[in-house]
């Protein structure tokens, strides 16, 4: 979800998605099985927060 809200721009949904990631800060996003990933999601919080805090 994030990934398309960044696309967008869609800022109400990167400030859930602030929300949701920041419990998981400090781990990699993906399945629990390790096969998929999404990447750190320190990297998704840093990018999120820029698209939030640019205009």
């Amino acid at each position: 979800m994030a990934a398309v809200a960044l696309e967008l721009g869609d800022r109400p949904t990167l400030h859930r998605c602030l929300t949701a990631l920041r419990p998981a800060a400090g781990q990699l996003a993906g399945a629990g099985s390790g096969l998929l990933t999404a990447g750190p999601v320190d990297d998704w919080l840093r990018a999120i927060g820029e698209a939030v805090v640019t205009p």
